[in-house]
């Protein structure tokens, strides 16, 4: 450490030298540390002046005391000059330290912050989330870090830059927790494709603010429900129901109008044929064994019977068949795909067989089975990564 001489040249008084030397107690310390810290500000002190300073800090840094170290870093939290090394220390010490300068100090990069979010505690990402300005790459890494609290304050921080891809993330993630969801759909700069989403899944409340904010017609705001429903549904009947849960699945959908075209078409392009057979079985009053006959008849008579005599629009009856073909060929291969790589192809092959329909019916389910199709292929490549 300099010796007595030295500090004389930093504005600290005799008395703070002769106390600091001969009292070296946290409360002098302490009040040290501020005093150097300050220097920085002083663009009249010498080179020579400020790597003194520096040399002092570099010192207390490492003092033993929380009190002294806390202090430096409130200090210094918001100097455009201050030494990054030591602002950087400080930020990985204790969050009581820490915290300070992860929240305001201009001087740390992208790359000091990305390090604090990936090996740092809950309360540094907190911190972080909450700075003047939070780059796409950070807030990228705070809402991978599975931090609801740091999410939270991050969608609600107007100088966070978020890139659409990751408010996505956060609405299929946080979707449903208005704590995370009440601050993204304020957002200026929210994506209508996140807001349609978010619709389907937000209280209320907020769904009446984003149809406001939007324009989302009425319409247009009962079909991105409905959708959802039929989404989560079909999802249920990949992952739960058992083949002999099938009719007891469609009875109740049917008993609550939800038994409809589109979701028994969203079942035949995601490959899930026990729903479709189970569904025109009640729709049409024939025998199950007979229904799964006149479903896979490939040839032109079978399956048109059976879907005319269910009352199906006849507008869909062509991605119907589509569908059915599709399956047909896919299962006739002897290839052993697993449910979300069978999925994925089935809609990926629905989708390019679908170019010249012009059922306009079509157009809004389709479109979103393509991000369905996109969102299972990245999941499956996800987890085959990390098999």
């Amino acid at each position: 450490m300099p010796d007595a001489r030295e500090f004389e040249n930093l504005a600290l008084s005799e008395r703070d030298i002769e106390r600091l030397l001969t009292e070296p107690s946290d409360e002098v310390r302490t009040e040290v540390a501020v005093k150097v810290a300050g220097q920085f500000e002083n663009v009249s002190i010498t080179p020579r002046q400020r790597e003194l300073a520096q040399d002092i800090l570099g010192f207390m840094v490492h003092d033993a005391a929380v009190a002294v170290r806390e202090s430096l870093s409130k200090s210094l939290s918001t100097l455009q000059d201050a030494p990054r090394d030591i602002v950087l220390a400080l930020a990985r010490d204790i969050d009581q330290v820490a915290l300070p300068v992860l929240e305001e100090s201009p001087v740390l990069t992208d790359m000091d912050l990305l390090e604090i979010v990936v090996k740092g505690s809950a309360e540094k990402q907190v911190a972080i989330a909450g700075r003047a300005h939070v780059s796409s790459i950070v807030s990228d890494a705070l809402v991978q870090s599975d931090n609801r609290r740091a999410v939270v304050r991050l969608v609600g921080n107007a100088g966070a830059d978020i890139t659409e891809e990751t408010m996505q993330k956060v609405a299929e993630l946080y979707g449903d927790d208005d704590s995370v969801a009440a601050p993204l759909v304020r957002r200026g700069d929210l994506p209508v494709h996140v807001a349609e989403h978010l619709v389907t899944l937000v209280s209320e409340r907020l769904r009446d603010y984003l149809i406001e904010q939007h324009g989302m017609g009425e319409e247009v705001t009962r079909r991105l429900i409905d959708e959802s429903r039929e989404r989560a549904t079909i999802n249920l009947v990949d992952s739960n129901a058992q083949a002999d849960e099938m009719p007891h699945l469609v009875r109740q959908l049917a008993s609550n109008n939800r038994l409809t075209p589109s979701i028994i078409l969203r079942a035949a392009c995601f490959g899930e044929m026990r729903f479709v057979e189970a569904s025109v079985a009640f729709l049409t009053g024939l025998p199950d064994e007979k229904v799964w006959r006149l479903v896979h008849d490939e040839g032109p008579l079978g399956f048109r019977a059976a879907y005319s005599r269910a009352g199906l629009p006849e507008a869909l009856y062509p991605a119907f068949r589509v569908a059915l073909d599709v399956y047909h060929d896919l299962t006739s291969v002897q290839i052993d795909y697993d449910r979300a790589s069978f999925r994925a192809r089935m809609v990926e092959r629905v989708l390019t067989q679908y170019e010249g329909m012009e059922a306009k019916d079509l157009d809004f389910l389709l479109a979103g089975l393509a991000k369905l199709m996109r969102a299972e292929a990245a999941q499956a490549k996800k987890a085959e990564q990390a098999a």
